[in-house]
């Protein structure tokens, strides 16, 4: 396994953010993984030393996530907000150019980096995620939101998870508790909890979101952009990866079996679409 360095950045309103520095082979533009919402670095802990290979790779923790600052403000967890932590952090680091692998939540806001500094992008790889959340994603999250969200035990939670994912999610057990270990944490009296901020429960009722973000990845038209999608997902659906595809013919796809939102990344069939993706980009 490729080794990391680790490290906090400290944001223009104070919140240290915690990041890895994966020092693969210079020369090339600089990967960027981030997460979907409830995630952190350690969901890239098979893809980023799979990269790493072959170019530098870096994966940051969201605000309220992680190992990151909880913000005091639970209304800064937000689109614009988590993009400007994205630029920032990359302006520190002295790197202009970036290609993203954006999970969910970090492929949403890889368009709003595209929609306010395009050229800052590279290319992009979106992980089950589109300028649209499909109908049906959106009831089974509305759906979720009620249901207990502390446990016992971690094969309590992956129980949970694999109950409340898509029909025809083929995670086997083993799989769905090394997700559970990677995003949740136990507290000091032993429970079972998401590993990022429990405003977070707020943000998902009262976060005001514009019905899509199609205006954004038109700004992505100039890029290279790989659209990897779970077969059975309901977050990034057939007919908006089809009208992804037919707004921006070049856009490069994978389907990836038995998944739903999210593909590992690390499937072959990921993988057979971002290895030869990546290396076609400087």
């Amino acid at each position: 396994m490729t080794g990391f360095e680790e490290n906090t950045f400290r944001t223009r309103d104070g919140i240290n953010l915690y990041y890895r520095d994966y020092n693969g082979l210079a020369g090339k533009t600089p990967i960027l993984c981030l997460s979907g919402t409830g995630g952190n670095s350690k969901v890239y802990d098979d893809l980023a030393p799979h990269i790493a290979q072959t170019r530098r790779v870096l994966t940051m923790d969201w605000r309220g996530h992680g190992r990151s600052d909880r913000d005091p403000d639970w209304q800064h967890y937000h689109y614009d907000v988590d993009r400007d932590d994205v630029i920032e952090f990359l302006a520190s680091l002295g790197v202009s150019k970036i290609v993203t692998v954006g999970t969910s939540l970090g492929g949403i806001v890889t368009m709003h980096i595209a929609g306010y500094k395009p050229d800052l992008l590279a290319g992009s790889v979106m992980n089950d995620v589109g300028p649209v959340i499909g109908e049906a994603g959106r009831q089974r999250l509305h759906d979720n939101m009620g249901k207990p969200m502390v446990f016992d035990s971690f094969e309590d939670a992956a129980q949970a998870q694999k109950e409340r994912a898509e029909v025809g999610f083929a995670f086997t057990d083993a799989e769905w508790l090394l997700r559970v270990n990677r995003i949740y944490a136990q507290d000091p009296d032993g429970k079972v909890k998401a590993n990022m901020d429990p405003m977070y429960g707020r943000v998902f009722r009262e976060r005001k979101r514009l019905p899509d973000y199609w205006h954004f990845f038109e700004n992505m038209k100039a890029i290279p952009v790989l659209a990897i999608r779970g077969a059975v997902s309901d977050i990034l659906d057939q007919a908006t990866l089809d009208e992804m595809k037919r707004r921006k013919p070049d856009l490069k796809t994978a389907i990836v079996p038995g998944r739903g939102h999210c593909p590992m990344l690390t499937e072959p069939q990921a993988l057979a679409a971002i290895d030869p993706f990546l290396a076609a980009i400087a």
